[in-house]
């Protein structure tokens, strides 16, 4: 303990000051002393007791996104509930304004009733101005109540004479934090070490008081018989002299101890057996352990003290005495250790940094051979790898290509793709015909066949994927299982829905036999958005809590449709909370693994909710993003249907002139064959303006397509607008009948936006014709959030409903079983059998078993 700087920081705090800064260079005990102030704050003998949060910073903080994620975070840790506005912010794909993030943040933390502390370690790593413009303006309006704490070898570019001037920071510099002599002598003390008065002097002297000197000189005069004539062999600058202690330190060790920390330095972190691999050694685990005794800078990662790690300075000056070579060849071994142990983001890391192009393309092909690779949808992670390598790996590596064109094929990168499948077929058409090859060229086929679906084009679809799958081995489930997807894709696109449910479907089997949970929850989210067209809201619902399910309680990111879609479905229901919820959460998994298909969907739904919420700004900004991301896919049609959509969302708004602009610009470049979603939305437009000579003409081929096709939704829009138009010629008996119709067909899904959309218009009809659908008129007259109007349940209505899986768990607990007895009983390991429990517990609102049982009674189990 070091009373004086524990007293000036406190002063600090006591004051009401915005910041503590501690400035000096590395080993000065920065992080060491702000520790020792956390813990006198918060032990039982002071007399003032904090919350703290403390955010150590690496270089990789430098990315805006992670930054405010982690800092968001800290606060968080202290109050769940601050900044939770911020944090929504930070998931959009484009980073908003830095003030935006902030004012939310800012007004939590005014709001607060007592003070906090936050500190932030190494500061010195960030190098973005725009982190640094954050910082400057979170500063400016920082709240009374929070005080900062920095830490960092190198002065931040904020205004720190400013806050000199007004009083409003603490400094602690080198000059400070340099040892005394009796704080050096009591420092040896601790180490149980005991140096002769002048002995200690020239020590502190040599060292300038840094207190990694002092740290390293105590390990170093353990093996000395002689502390002072050690200490007098020492001149020169303060550098040379702690160089020549780190020297030192490694030169008393015994031989194969300096090989094995050598050898050991390139590894972030280790274990035994990753030490063996790369020194040949079998006694890794009993010089771990020495070197934990001996307090050589290794630093335990868990309580079984099975990971460890060299502290970063230590671990730095070890990598300087090895060659070019000796990095290149145990970075190799180390990459081969984490592939042999399926560790496959770690081993591709360490190929990365081998600097050996050959060995991390080999590595990376590896990794993507792997189903599991692929099974959590990090599309992120996987491209970024591809984008590392050279370009010229590709040229010799066929399967690397193909695996290369499947990625960026799921990011929505198809000219990327499409150049690698060409020259990845280029290079196998070149070589004599194998099987090896004649399958790589099967999976390529398959590739261009994912790629024709999405532009639309059946016909080379229907051709190429089953000619693929003839020729790709049934027990290969992820290609088939990529097959059924783009076969699924193509049928939905050309409007036979049925057939295109079943191939999803299709896919989802064969993805959960390839083990790969990416493809088996997007083929049912798929599902869901067909099922949707086919105007079964109940069944899409249950193909996404399905698909929920499937990952057994893990937010992987292709789980964000899952959410996203039934985000759209309770804005359809008029359940606008849970909607906000679910599509929050939805953007961020998606946003969280690159899937930017999926991030277009929720963003599309989370502008339709800010539509219904009377936030045009809201609606605007988030449909930017939207075609932002769509114009990075260079899909046009995709950009069209988002414009139409913002009419659709403006037209509902009252913006009439923005709505009948784009209706204007429709009009001039109407295709042959029309999208339905911007005719309906162009119906409506002209609806409300009068316009009703078209409207029959665009809406009768709409309903009798879409019924032939059991595109039921789509026929429901249809089937409103019709009794409008009807209504609006005067045409009582006609709108009333076509109305009826509507309403039979919306109510056992639970359809309410569509029919609250066309406002008085179409609510002063709805009581002359309430024995249609009795239930589902008195919530549309109400304004009340829409339940299933038939073959519903208490459980359909909670906020958050069971899933299937969740029922049956719940069925046990009525029934007194364990959660080994639950495991067993369903085949599920334990851990899974408490996720449930815990999920269960949250979506009834009780807290225990007891309160879950008597909950469940009153809902019918």
């Amino acid at each position: 303990m070091r009373p004086r700087l524990l007293e000036h920081l406190q002063c600090g705090l006591d004051e009401n000051r915005k910041l503590t800064l501690i400035s000096a260079p590395a080993g000065y005990g920065k992080t060491t002393l702000v520790a020792e102030w956390i813990a006198n704050l918060q032990s039982k003998t002071s007399n003032l007791k904090l919350p703290i949060s403390w955010l150590s910073l690496d270089e990789a903080d430098n990315d805006s996104v992670r930054f405010f994620r982690y800092f968001l975070a800290a606060f968080q840790q202290i109050d769940s509930l601050l900044g939770v506005n911020s944090q929504s912010l930070l998931e959009l794909p484009q980073l908003p304004q830095v003030n935006a993030i902030l004012d939310d943040l800012l007004n939590d933390l005014a709001a607060l009733d007592a003070p906090l502390v936050l500190v932030l370690d190494d500061y010195h790593v960030l190098t973005n101005p725009e982190i640094h413009a954050a910082l400057e303006y979170f500063l400016d309006h920082q709240p009374a109540q929070v005080h900062l704490v920095f830490t960092t070898r190198a002065d931040p570019p904020l205004p720190l004479a400013r806050l000199r001037a007004r009083g409003q920071m603490t400094e602690l510099r080198a000059r400070d934090l340099r040892f005394t002599t009796e704080e050096a002598r009591q420092f040896f003390g601790l180490v149980n070490l005991t140096l002769a008065e002048n002995t200690l002097r020239a020590l502190d002297e040599r060292t300038e008081g840094w207190a990694a000197g002092l740290q390293l000189a105590a390990l170093a005069l353990q093996h000395q018989p002689d502390p002072a004539a050690f200490i007098e062999t020492f001149r020169g600058s303060h550098r040379y002299v702690l160089d020549y202690l780190a020297g030192e330190v490694i030169h008393q060790q015994d031989e194969e101890i300096r090989v094995f920390l050598t050898q050991t330095s390139p590894l972030d972190r280790f274990n035994a057996e990753l030490c063996s691999a790369l020194t040949g050694r079998d006694d890794s685990q009993a010089i771990i352990t020495w070197l934990e005794q001996s307090n050589l800078f290794i630093i335990p990662l868990d309580d079984e003290r099975r990971w460890y790690r060299y502290h970063h300075l230590f671990a730095d000056y070890l990598r300087s005495l090895l060659s070019k070579s000796e990095q290149t060849y145990l970075c190799q071994k180390a990459a081969a250790w984490h592939e042999a142990n399926d560790l496959t983001a770690e081993a591709v890391r360490y190929a990365l940094a081998c600097s050996d192009r050959e060995f991390a393309a080999q590595v990376i092909e590896n990794a993507l051979g792997k189903n599991s690779t692929w099974s959590d949808g990090n599309l992120l992670q996987l491209v970024s790898w591809l984008e590392a390598l050279p370009a010229e790996v590709f040229r010799s590596r066929p399967r690397l290509g193909l695996h290369a064109a499947r990625a960026f094929y799921v990011q929505g990168r198809f000219d990327q793709a499409e150049a690698h499948l060409t020259q990845a077929e280029q290079i196998l058409q070149a070589v004599p015909a194998t099987p090896n090859t004649e399958q790589l060229l099967a999976l390529a086929t398959l590739n261009r066949g994912a790629i024709a679906a999405v532009r639309g084009e059946f016909q080379k679809v229907i051709a190429l994927v089953p000619d693929a799958q003839a020729r790709i081995p049934h027990e290969n489930h992820l290609a088939h299982a990529r097959a059924f997807f783009s076969l699924g894709l193509a049928y939905e696109i050309a409007g036979q829905t049925a057939r295109a449910v079943e191939n999803y479907l299709q896919s989802t089997a064969e993805a959960r036999a390839a083990d790969v949970l990416f493809l088996a929850v997007h083929g049912l989210c798929s599902a869901a958005q067909v099922q949707i067209q086919q105007g079964c809201l109940r069944l899409a619902e249950n193909s996404c809590r399905e698909a929920i399910q499937l990952t057994g309680g893990a937010r992987i990111p292709p789980l964000g449709l899952a959410w996203d879609i039934l985000g759209a479905i309770a804005v359809e229901r008029n359940d606008l909370l849970s909607a906000e919820k679910y599509l929050q959460d939805g953007i961020v998994l998606s946003g969280q693994g690159g899937l930017r298909d999926d991030l277009i969907v929720g963003l599309a739904s989370l502008g339709r909710l800010h539509a219904y919420q009377g936030n045009l700004a809201g609606m605007q900004a988030v449909m930017a993003e939207a075609l932002s991301i769509i114009r990075s896919v260079d899909i046009p049609r995709s950009e069209q249907l988002a414009y139409a959509h913002i009419a659709r969302y403006q037209h509902f708004l009252g913006q009439r002139e923005a709505a009948a602009q784009w209706a204007s610009e429709y009009q001039s470049r109407r295709a042959e064959l029309p999208d339905e979603f911007e005719e309906l939305t162009l119906a409506r437009i002209l609806l409300s303006s009068g316009e009703l000579e078209p409207i029959a003409g665009i809406l009768y081929p709409i309903f009798e397509k879409s019924t032939a096709t059991g595109r039921m939704q789509t026929a429901l829009e249809a089937m409103l607008l019709i009794g409008l138009y009807h209504r609006a010629r005067g045409e009582s008996a006609a709108a009333l009948e076509w109305l009826k119709k509507s309403l039979e067909l919306a109510a056992p899904e639970g359809y309410l936006r569509m029919f609250l959309d066309e406002g008085p218009a179409l609510l002063e009809l709805l009581p002359k014709i309430r024995q249609a659908a009795p239930g589902l008129v008195d919530v549309l007259l109400n304004g009340k959030p829409a339940e299933v109007e038939s073959r519903s349940t208490p459980l359909d209505r909670l906020p958050d409903p069971l899933s299937e899986q969740e029922i049956r768990v719940l069925k046990l607990i009525v029934a007194g079983k364990s959660n080994a007895e639950i495991a067993a009983e369903l085949v599920i390991s334990v851990g899974t059998a408490k996720w449930h429990v815990h999920n269960i517990l949250q979506k009834l609102g009780t807290k225990n078993r007891p309160q879950a049982i008597a909950r469940a009674r009153e809902l019918g189990i």
